[in-house]
């Protein structure tokens, strides 16, 4: 066992490709997905939705309105002195997210209860953001409103230029410090689970060139098993696999943060993360065992493999989060491997769950190795009779 777990590891050390494609292309893949994505999750400071103002009235409720607004988060307003035209033209060039124009006799139109304020989108702004700053402006034009009413009403003591309380108190149940997941918790586990099921090519390109150069049969004739001889396939690309655990997520602790990003937090249960990296690592050797027996030529496996991981990760979360996707994709990406995965990594990183908590994906995972490990053996003993 000793001399096959060594030779195997050779032969992966031999392969600078394979090893690119185990750590270098996961590494890359979340540095670029986690900026990329940061403001989708909006929870770095530096994020912000740039605005330009115009003004064509002047009160004490448009001047509450104005003042509000530049500091509502993450709304950012940038100071111009360009006029209307101008503003519009540097929105379109993606200057800024959106535009505010207070309209002309903005006090009564707000009282009216009709538009007093328009908003201008850039041709970039996501839905996601436009409906941000629909929603901050709404809030605050209600909440003059009722500001103004209060004033006219005898008795009560009510200054339009008064800064509005907010009445309601809000916090993530991500856990008890009030912090909220970011990009990096997303893209970490799961890019590095679509690294993990990639181990397929490496592995499947060993085991085939031995069974091309004949070594397999020199194996046998010197009373190798498949039991054996698989399991010094299984052991160390397992290996391998938590080794990219220690990588990626050491990028996500300390590399990541040091670029100016959010760093990785990794709930209070970190030995759960032990747990699924070890059944996701599990289920993935033993997938990729299943590939390199059932192709018969390095460029099948590399294509089969390819094509299997690119949409189990499309359907698991790893490429879009699910909770993007319609209902019907999200029932059929529950069945994707690399979604147990993800979910029994999320407990851990974004749910603060225990262990415990990890056991129904854990399972899932083991189960699917085991019925992956079973074909392969299958498969193993009719090929080679």
């Amino acid at each position: 066992m000793s001399a096959l777990i060594r030779k195997e590891l050779l032969l992966l050390l031999r392969d600078p490709h394979g090893l690119l494609l185990l750590f270098v292309m996961p590494a890359v893949f979340v540095l670029i997905m986690t900026f990329a994505l940061q403001n989708q999750y909006a929870v770095n400071k530096d994020v912000s939705l740039d605005f330009y103002l115009f003004s064509e009235h002047d009160s004490g409720l448009s001047r509450a309105f104005e003042r509000d607004l530049a500091e509502a988060s993450p709304l950012r307003r940038l100071e111009t002195d360009a006029d209307w035209q101008q503003m519009q033209a540097r929105a379109r060039d993606d200057e800024v997210k959106f535009l505010v124009r207070i309209k002309p006799g903005f006090d009564q139109l707000l009282i009216e209860r009709q538009a007093p304020v328009e908003i201008l989108y850039s041709p970039g702004t996501s839905p996601v953001f436009a409906s941000v700053a629909e929603g901050r402006a709404m809030e605050l034009l209600n909440r003059l409103y009722l500001r103004y009413r209060l004033s006219s009403m005898p008795g009560v003591q009510s200054s339009l230029e008064a800064r509005g309380e907010d009445l309601i108190e809000a916090r993530s149940l991500y856990d008890d410090s009030g912090a909220m997941p970011s990009s990096v918790q997303q893209n970490v586990p799961a890019w590095l689970l679509f690294a993990m099921f990639f181990i397929a090519v490496p592995l499947s390109t060993t085991l085939i060139n031995e069974r091309q150069q004949g070594t397999l049969l020199r194996l046998r004739s010197m009373g190798v098993g498949p039991v054996k001889l698989l399991a010094g396939k299984v052991v160390p690309f397992f290996i391998v696999n938590l080794v990219q655990v220690v990588v990626l997520f050491l990028i996500g602790l300390y590399l990541i943060p040091m670029m100016g990003g959010d760093r990785l937090t990794l709930g209070q249960n970190p030995e759960g993360l032990a747990l699924v990296s070890v059944a996701a690592s599990l289920a993935a050797v033993c997938y990729a065992l299943l590939i390199a027996q059932l192709t018969s030529t390095i460029e099948q496996a590399t294509i089969v493999s390819g094509v299997c991981n690119i949409i189990m990760a499309a359907l698991g979360g790893v490429m879009v989060p699910s909770f993007l996707m319609p209902e019907a994709m999200q029932q059929i990406g529950s069945y994707s491997p690399m979604a147990w995965g993800l979910n029994g990594f999320f407990d851990i990183l974004l749910r603060n769950g225990t262990v415990a908590d990890t056991l129904p994906e854990v399972g899932a995972l083991l189960g699917f190795a085991a019925l992956m490990l079973a074909l392969t053996v299958w498969r193993y003993r009719a090929i080679t009779k």
